[in-house]
């Protein structure tokens, strides 16, 4: 078994560190998995071995070559991304011992949607606005600076997304970053200024975002199953939940 790692199949990750490996047999391929860091001490992993490849120790080969890249990067904890209703991939995780971390549920609004009112102060961040939005994600989501960065970075360079931001002025205090999906497009990172919370303006975002991404497209956001604030007041705009995504821990 040839195993290869494959540095596409993570477009804006972190530098540094590998985007994932494939495990080759006699020219087919026989298992792949993915890593997606978002944060500096995490890295999510997402594998996939076909029924007739399973039990061959497949995965096992995969999971140790991810394992060593990402000890080499400097990640501590390893994230493995299941379905709910996948029987295998809960299998396997109570196989490898894993500890259940979170849960989080992907919600689905359907096109077409009713046109909606713009937001005169919502509009569209660039490279320029990177420390803006950088500071509220820091803010916001309470990650590092060097984090919050790496995921305006990754958002704003992109030209497959886009970051949407409220302002006051100059000062950016709301904003969600937009990128694709296989449903439509997903809504991601949305982030509200801690010191303006519970004046509205997740939904003054939310309603502004739905006015301006194309009415035909399906919108997709993923909410934490504590999170029931956040789960209302996306339910209040028409989204409805479709699966369940489970993360299971382990630590390097």
């Amino acid at each position: 078994m040839d195993i290869r790692a494959v540095t596409t199949l993570a477009p804006g990750g972190p530098a540094g560190l590998t985007g994932g490996f494939q495990a080759w047999e006699r020219g087919r391929l026989v298992g792949s998995l993915t890593l997606f860091a978002p944060l500096g001490h995490t890295a999510e992993v997402s594998a996939f071995v076909p029924t007739e490849h399973r039990r061959k120790g497949i995965f096992s080969a995969l999971l140790s070559e991810a394992e060593a890249a990402c000890r080499a990067w400097g990640a501590k904890v390893l994230l493995f991304v299941c379905g709910g209703e996948s029987g295998d991939g809960q299998a396997v995780a109570a196989h490898w011992g894993l500890a259940l971390d979170h849960s989080e549920y992907v919600l689905v609004c359907r096109g077409p949607r009713p046109e909606g009112r713009k937001d005169p102060a919502l509009g569209l961040a660039g490279p320029r606005d990177l420390e803006r939005v950088a500071a509220l994600t820091e803010a916001a989501f309470g990650n590092t600076p060097a984090e919050a960065r790496s995921m305006a970075e990754h958002t704003l360079s992109d030209p497959a997304r886009q970051c949407w931001g409220l302002c006051e002025g100059e000062q950016l205090i709301a904003a969600a970053g937009v990128g694709p999906a296989a449903e439509g497009l997903s809504i991601y990172s949305v982030a509200v200024d801690p010191a303006r919370q519970g004046q509205g303006l997740g939904r003054r975002l939310m309603a502004g975002l739905l006015a301006v991404l194309p009415r035909d497209r399906a919108l997709v956001v993923e909410v934490d199953s504590g999170n029931r604030p956040a789960w209302a007041l996306y339910e209040s705009f028409g989204f409805r939940e479709t699966r369940r995504q489970d993360y299971f821990a382990r630590g390097l």
